[in-house]
């Protein structure tokens, strides 16, 4: 018995030439135009992201220490500032209902 080589495109993630696959087992590759259109579509994406992740910093730089400080108290880094926080503000959730009238 003879174990054969590389099979062909047996699903998604098929590899490198092999086209690009649905993932159905159905192998529908793409021409080589169709390839490339892609590949820049690909390109754009990554640099529209990259300007995203610029600006974000840009802004949210200033509030790093707010932000980093919320996200103890999410995570419950420290249980006991986290705790205190929940009790806090679920003290003023009963204090001020939503819709009630003082």
């Amino acid at each position: 018995m003879a174990s054969g080589g590389g099979g062909g495109n047996t699903g998604a993630g098929g590899g490198p030439g092999m086209g690009l696959s649905l993932g159905l087992g159905l192998g529908l590759g793409l021409g080589m135009g169709e390839a490339t259109g892609e590949a820049e579509e690909e390109a754009a994406t990554a640099e529209a992201v990259g300007r995203l992740a610029t600006t974000l910093w840009l802004r949210l730089r200033g509030w790093e220490a707010v932000l980093a400080a919320a996200q103890r108290l999410l995570v419950w880094e420290k249980p006991l500032h986290s705790l205190v926080t929940a009790a806090a503000l679920n003290g003023l959730f009963c204090i001020f209902p939503r819709g009630a009238t003082l």
